[in-house]
């Protein structure tokens, strides 16, 4: 809601409040202007000449199913008979200034409270458009909302030729990729072994792309690559990868990924890949037993999932493990088993053994706690060169004396190799522009501009791009942490449970970061107090639309494609239910949805009686959503989402009063990699969704309300107890305006019931 001074809030309370506007055309460079109204008027020293003959309305729309906003715009009519201003017509004036692609402010206004241009008053911002028209008798204006003035293709840093002159002829003009949250360590599979298994992909959340600028850099020795333009909160020389064949290779001889952040350096061609073993169809031999096989390749290194090898005096167990089909990667180096023990009970010298394929570790050294690697190419002799290594690899525990007792946290095979080249990916397409099919639109009547309010019809699919610019890149991958906050989290007096150097995880705070970082906007741009409200750790009303902790709601993401950054802002928005649209007083806001149990207050009330209602309805039943698929995990190497969560409702698809007798589905994309966000993001779609909602559209017979935006919620004061609401009687129930389209006198109206 704007927030207008007391003076014109108290005059708008006032029955007899004739109200107005001024609007302000800026022209050339902007330092100054000409003022228009319905009326000549004076502030100051400050001239509005009364040459409006008509005002449009000025209009503001959400779509409440797609998260996205309409741009605020308006047009006016101006009286251009001769003499009507400056001694001849508005047309006249543009010989000498030009209105086009500048400025326009508007306020309003009221014969109780003066005659003030104060930002306190400002209702509407943009630009003027180009396309002025104009008679002897009237000139028309139309003015649009800044978003074109704001908006740009990102990301913004490109491999441009003279800053990268060595670069791959391929990457040139690529861009550098943004990279957000968390792809480092996996929380959920203990403590990583710090010896050898902590380089691996396999034990880290994901890959994000790092596209390479320098073929080979000559006073460094070494290849460069970027993974964004901005410094990343955590990169390390031991998590740098090729994408090969489909399968994730670190590179051995990384340079530097840390002091350089965020240009990775690595040198050599030398790779090691990991591969977990197969339990599937696993045999046993041998006098002993085995507690928990599956948990020997289950990639977990937590004491509670340890698989126990058992064997007594002069005797010996075998465990027979499956070895997966391995694609040739580049010229094989060797092939080891590596391996963490937990506790082992007995000594492991002489005639005792712990062996891989038939190869034992070397004696004295399988003791409690160890991180081994030992070769077992003699395994797969004569199969190496042509990376033959699918089959039987056994597992065998053999005591000459005594008891032995082995535990094994995670066992697996690594493959040392040279690669030959970087693999480049092709890529369909490097421009991502969202768009809907399919949709079921509710076309709006009586609102300026046309709101429409659309659902996919089977899938809403984020990143489905519609310019198909085929490509090949050169990258590298690298499991870390991507953009820290910058100062801004701290700035202004905010206490929003975050500091500057924070790993931004939050959604909310990621699309600040794109307005303020990519945009170059400033505070003065930002209504920050409503990101906070929404993105706050403490009560911020992410939290609610999730049903979980802010703190829980875990985003990552590389966007390493083209994209215009309304369509990035737009994107996330779906996913965090939200609208982020320019207020009237020109500042980027955010509004985001909760659930119907966590509204306990409203921006404002409207008085039954200051209303003309024009109908009550519910919104179409297409835009019923009971089914939802929430694909997540994105495998950067692959291009594609490796992992999904899907929720219904049966009661939605019931044929009871409440169902709609049907399966209605909804598939969307996430920038998540944590299977908890995305479950709880599949439940906040699947509850919103589920069911129609109620809609008023009304108007506002005084200006009292001129206050309101998109986004706001109000409660209605004595409503008519003859008018029910589909059979209820209207109580205390919240609505969220989707559409509004004021004039100097009132505004039309349509909300949502959200309550």
């Amino acid at each position: 809601m704007l927030s207008f001074d007391s003076s014109l809030s108290n005059s708008l309370l006032l029955g007899n409040t004739t109200a107005f506007w001024v609007l302000k055309l800026y022209y050339n460079d902007e330092s100054s202007f000409t003022g228009v109204s319905d009326k000549d008027r004076i502030d100051g020293s400050d001239m509005y000449h009364g040459i409006v003959s008509a005002w449009g309305n000025l209009s503001h729309s959400l779509d409440f199913f797609n998260f996205t906003t309409s741009t605020g715009n308006m047009s006016v009519k101006l009286i251009n008979t001769d003499n009507s201003i400056s001694g001849g017509r508005f047309s006249d004036l543009f010989s000498t200034n030009n209105y086009a692609n500048r400025k326009w402010e508007l306020f309003l206004n009221t014969n109780n409270a003066g005659t003030y241009d104060t930002a306190a008053r400002m209702i509407g911002t943009g630009i003027i458009s180009g396309d002025i028209s104009y008679d002897t008798s009237f000139t028309n204006l139309k003015l649009l909302d800044k978003s074109s003035t704001y908006h740009k293709q990102l990301p913004t840093n490109v491999v441009d030729s003279a800053t990268y002159a060595n670069a791959p002829e391929k990457n040139v003009n690529k861009p550098i990729p943004m990279a957000y949250g968390d792809f480092y360590e996996k929380t959920d599979v203990g403590t990583i072994p710090t010896g050898k298994f902590d380089r691996f992909k396999h034990y880290y959340k994901s890959a994000f792309p790092a596209i390479i600028t320098d073929k080979f850099d000559v006073g460094q020795a070494s290849v460069e690559a970027y993974a964004d333009n901005e410094i990343m909160h955590t990169l390390d020389s031991e998590n740098v990868y090729i994408y090969k064949n489909g399968q994730y290779a670190t590179l051995i001889d990384t340079v530097d990924a840390t002091s350089n952040n965020p240009r990775i350096e690595f040198s050599g061609a030398g790779c090691k890949a990991y591969f977990p073993l197969s339990s599937s169809g696993y045999t046993t031999s041998g006098t002993g037993s085995i507690d928990n096989p599956t948990n020997l390749p289950n990639g977990v290194f937590d004491t509670s999932n340890i698989c126990e090898f058992h064997t007594t005096s002069g005797n010996f167990f075998i465990a027979n493990y499956a070895m997966p089909v391995i694609n040739k990667m580049g010229e094989y180096v060797g092939i080891t088993a590596l391996t963490k023990f937990g506790t082992v009970t007995g000594s492991f010298e002489g005639f005792n053994k712990f062996l891989v394929g038939n190869v034992a570790y070397p004696l004295g050294v399988v003791v409690s706690n160890a991180e081994l690697e030992n070769s077992i190419a003699s395994v797969f002799s004569g199969k190496t060169d042509s990376w033959e290594f699918e089959g039987v690899l056994p597992y065998k525990v053999f005591s000459s004396s005594g008891d032995k007792d082995v535990e094994v946290l995670e066992s697996g095979i690594v493959v040392e190799f040279k690669y030959d080249s970087i693999e480049s990916r092709t890529f369909t397409e490097i421009v991502e522009n969202p768009s809907i099919e399919g949709a079921d639109a509710i076309a709006d009547t009586g609102f300026g501009g046309g709101s429409v309010q659309t659902v996919q019809e089977n899938k809403t699919i984020t990143r489905t791009g519609t310019k198909l610019i085929p490509a090949e890149i050169d990258y590298v991958y690298c499991s870390g942490k991507g953009r820290k906050y910058p100062a801004f989290i701290d700035a202004d007096g905010r206490d929003n449970g975050y500091d500057e150097d924070d790993l931004i995880e939050n959604p909310v705070y990621m699309i600040e970061d794109i307005l303020r970082t990519e945009l170059s906007l400033a505070s003065a741009n930002i209504d920050y107090d409503s990101f906070d409200a929404s993105g706050d750790t403490s009560d911020g009303y992410l939290g609610d639309i999730y049903n979980d902790a802010v703190g829980d709601v875990e985003f990552a993401f590389s966007q390493y494609k083209f994209i215009n950054s309304k369509d990035l802002i737009n994107r996330i928005c779906k996913q965090i239910l939200s609208w982020v649209f320019i207020s009237g007083d020109g500042k980027f806001k955010i509004k985001t949805l909760r659930r119907a149990g966590d509204y306990a207050s409203a921006d404002k009330t409207i008085d039954f009686n200051d209303i003309n209602l024009k109908s009550i309805s519910r919104t179409s039943l297409g835009a019923v959503r009971n089914d939802i698929t929430i694909n997540y995990n994105q495998d950067y190497g692959q291009d594609q989402f490796v992992s999904h969560v899907n929720t219904t409702d049966s009661t939605s698809q019931g044929t009871t009063v409440n169902g709609v007798s049907q399966s209605l589905k909804l598939e969307l994309d996430a920038d998540t990699l944590d299977s908890t966000t995305a479950t709880q993001l599949a439940d906040a779609y699947k509850t919103i969704f589920k069911d129609r909602k109620v809609m008023i559209d009304f108007e506002c017979l005084r200006p009292t309300y001129n206050d309101l935006e998109i986004g706001d919620i109000v409660l209605f004061s004595n409503w008519d107890s003859n008018i029910k609401i589909y059979g209820a009687a209207m109580g205390t129930d919240y609505y969220l305006i989707t559409s509004i389209s004021k004039k100097p006198n009132g505004c039309s109206v349509r909300a949502i019931k959200v309550s």
